[in-house]
């Protein structure tokens, strides 16, 4: 039985439905039982895709579910109204570009590399570079650091006290 398109006047149906080519232009509304009217669109060409009613991809409507939302989806709809209310927002391919193109990378000026000499000079000062790190983790930045300043030193076999790290602020030269 061929199906055509219908849209009901009443409650704003649209969809397809099977209809006897003796009956093609007669139909009810499924929703509210109302006389529905043919009509022609898009929709009721073969394969064609509309936003109101293709649901082919999700389970002929019954559902399938979306790890990434961690909800069953009905329809394209449903996956809008679903992303809306979580505050998501569906990237089609041609956003998918903006994404994945190589970002433009800019040396830094002379004035932020000053400052970022400056601020990790301050983070030794104060040892705030520890931070985050696990004891275990400083430990061995230290003896690497302990171990750095005795193979500068000549490998003397004397022991040299540690009085921590001594950090001079000053400026990088100009290239």
């Amino acid at each position: 039985m061929p199906t055509y398109e219908f849209e009901c006047n009443t409650c704003g149906w649209h969809g397809l439905l099977k209809r006897p080519m003796s009956h093609c232009g007669e139909g009810y509304c499924p929703d509210c039982k109302e006389a529905v009217e043919r009509t022609f669109t898009i929709l009721s060409l073969p394969n064609a895709q509309s936003p109101k009613i293709d649901n082919h991809d999700f389970n002929h409507g019954l559902g399938v579910y979306d790890k990434g939302l961690g909800e069953v989806v009905c329809s394209r709809k449903h996956r809008r109204e679903i992303m809306k209310r979580k505050g998501l927002h569906e990237v089609s391919k041609y956003d998918k570009d903006e994404f994945t193109k190589d970002p433009t990378i800019t040396p830094p000026t002379y004035k932020e590399k000053v400052d970022q000499f400056d601020e990790a000079v301050n983070m030794v000062k104060t040892g705030e570079w520890k931070k985050g790190l696990t004891g275990r983790q400083v430990q061995e930045v230290e003896n690497a650091r302990s171990a750095t300043k005795r193979g500068r030193s000549g490998g003397s076999s004397e022991k040299k006290e540690d009085t921590g790290a001594k950090v001079e602020s000053r400026n990088p030269q100009r290239n």
